[in-house]
Parts: C-alpha cells; structure tokens; sequence
C-alpha cells in the first residue's frame, strides 16, 4: 500500500506528530490532491491545544484550505483530472442536507450530524502530503495563466481563502459598484482582506481600525484608487460615529457595514457606532468571533430599516466568482493588496509554523505550510 507523510494530532496536551500513513484512496464523488499549500489560520495553535474549543475528533489530521494538484479522481469525475492545479475548500458540507457543515480539519460543527461528517469520512485534512475531498470542494485553477502570466507564487494563491471569507459577507448583503463598505476592524487578517476585495467590487471602502500604523500602511497600499478612506477608533461610540460620518463623504451614510470584531470585543461598540453611519436601509454583515451580545441601537435599527446579516463562511458560488475575479485580475494577490511579507514552512517545522501564525496575524503578513 502506497503510503505519505502527515501531521497527526493524538492529544491537545501534546504537539502534532509527524508520521507515516496509508495514502487515501479516491472513491465515488472524491479526489485525493496532492497539497502544494496550505494556509494557517493565525488561532491555529490554541485549536490544537484545546484552548479554543473546536468539537474535533481525535486521532486526526488537521489543516486549513490549501492549494494542491489533483492526484487521483473517483470514477464519476468528469472536469478534474490528474495533474491540474486546484483551490481546496475546507467547508465541507453535507450532500443530503448542505445546512449541515464543518470545517474539515478545524472545526466538527455544533450538533451530532455535523460531527458525523468529521468523525467518519472527513476526519484527515490538510496538513499532510495527500488529501482526500469531496469532488464539490475542489475548484480548477488556469495554471498557465495565474503562475506563468500573472507571476503569482502557490504562496500567493493561499490568499484567496483569506479573502473569501470577507467576499462571503459582502455578498450576502449584496455589495454593487459604487456603493460605500464601512470595514472594522480593518487592520487584522480577514479585515484587511475584506479592504481588498470590497476595492475589487468596485465599492469605496472605510477602513476602520484602532491600529494607525496598519491604517497608513492600507492607505499606502490603496492610494492610487482614490477610494479608500481611513478612521482611527476610540472608545467613545459617539466620535467614533461621526467620524465615520465623515469618511463616507455624503449626507445620507453608508451602504453597508461588514464586522470583522476579535473574540476580545464583548461589548459591540463597534457595530454600535458603525450602524449610527449607515444609510436608511443599510445592510450590515456580522463576520467576527466575539464572544458577547451584540449590542445595537434598537430604535436606529427600525427607524432606519436596517438589516443585520450573519454570515458564516461563504458558499460554493462564492469561490466560482472569486477564481474568476482573481484570473481576470480584477482581485489582486500578494503585494498589489498590501501582503509584503510570507513564511512558509515544511510538515517537520510545524511548531514554528503555527507560532509564526499566531504572531503574524495582521493584514501584511502570511504564513502557509508546504508539505
């Protein structure tokens, strides 16, 4: 039996192991991939040690969404073939019930038929040199175009995942050219993401943000668009409403309000004072990972119709449109967004790879594992 390297997790009281394993097979409606790259979220580390308590079956590989070459397809695949290069989508979702769904390699979902797709079929993800998928989750990219012609490195191409998340949200709420994104904060990882991409959608963004250093760095990156616009928080929610006011240059507020807030926020100020700078039926996409109530004033809400979405992810048709934003160029990748800097490191190295993660976690940086 064919067999390959991968980083297995038997504890979250010890360090991933690196060891041998039968190679996966591809079956009906799979496809094993050879991973070229996969991205590390920055809270990688405290989903292994348990500190974040992701439902996560044990013994298991983890890993994150990668990009890699199809290696083996199962008998009814009639598009992908060995040897094409592919974007590799982690949310895996049920086929007889797509409402039920996980994170392959991170998290096993919140009730026992998500959990069922992760202790069974899709309990070994990324962080190995081979790995099985759904068919469904796993998109062909044009390699002569994006690596030959575009120059981008496999590096580069991790950072689709990244700005699929925000493209997810601005979505859902139905982002058009032309209109105004408020984005806060602005200045970590899907925040500056989401700057990106609501730029490549044609919007003018509001990047909001207590970091002053990262804001410059955005306005430095952007400036050539003339329509990016920056405002630096306090924790007062009535200045921080006016001068959001302010940045979106016309009487009526803007269109849409995308929140990215940490797990360290509890108290929604933000959305607060974001939602005071909305327009009469402005949309507002709730993204984040705070831990707290979210705190909204109830009368502006209904006075001024606005819509509160919660978006988790992104679905298929996101990642379609988003390949073909990145091919046509209309996305940019790597330095043309602001990411200057990108560490990569091999499967023997994960310990400094999930370290490097968790301390590289604003917009600017990146951290992928190459097995």
């Amino acid at each position: 039996m064919a067999t390959h390297k991968a980083l297995i997790l038997h504890s979250h009281d010890a360090p991933l192991s690196l060891e041998t394993v039968p190679r996966p097979v591809a079956h009906t409606g799979e496809v094993v991939v050879r991973i070229l790259a996969a991205d590390i979220v920055p809270y990688m580390s405290q989903v292994l040690n348990g500190s974040r308590q992701y439902p996560m079956p044990l013994p298991m590989t983890p890993g994150n969404t990668a990009i890699g070459r199809v290696h083996e397809v199962g008998p009814d695949a009639v598009e992908l073939k060995p040897g094409q290069l592919v974007f590799c989508d982690i949310t895996v979702r049920a086929r007889d019930n797509p409402s039920v769904s996980i994170l392959f390699g991170v998290h096993g979902g919140k009730d026992p038929a998500a959990q069922k797709l992760m202790d069974g079929p899709w309990r070994n993800a990324t962080y190995a040199e081979y790995t099985r998928f759904p068919l469904e989750n796993v998109f062909a990219l044009n390699e002569t175009l994006l690596i030959h012609e575009m120059r981008y490195s496999i590096s580069d191409l991790c950072l689709m995942p990244v700005c699929l998340v925000p493209f997810g949200g601005l979505s859902e709420v139905d982002v058009k050219p032309g209109e105004v994104v408020i984005i806060a904060p602005a200045t970590g990882r899907y925040g500056g993401a989401a700057v990106a991409v609501a730029l490549a959608m044609g919007a003018t963004a509001v990047a909001a943000g207590r970091n002053q250093s990262a804001l410059a760095a955005l306005e430095t990156t952007y400036a050539s668009t003339g329509r990016l616009r920056t405002v630096v928080l306090t924790e007062d929610v009535a200045y921080n409403t006016a001068n959001l006011k302010t940045a979106v240059c016309n009487s009526h507020g803007a269109d849409v309000f995308i929140d990215f807030s940490p797990p360290a926020a509890t108290d929604g100020s933000i959305l607060d004072a974001a939602v005071g700078a909305l327009r009469p039926f402005g949309r507002c996409a709730i993204m984040g990972g705070s831990a707290g109530n979210i705190n909204v004033p109830y009368l502006q809400i209904m006075f001024k119709n606005i819509r509160l979405q919660g978006r988790f992810m992104y679905d298929r048709q996101h990642i379609l449109r988003m390949v073909r934003m990145v091919e046509s160029g209309l996305l940019k990748l790597g330095a043309a967004i602001g990411v200057n800097k990108t560490e990569e490191f091999g499967l023997e190295s994960i310990e400094e790879a999930l370290q490097a993660a968790g301390r590289l976690s604003g917009w600017g940086s990146h951290v992928v594992l190459k097995p």
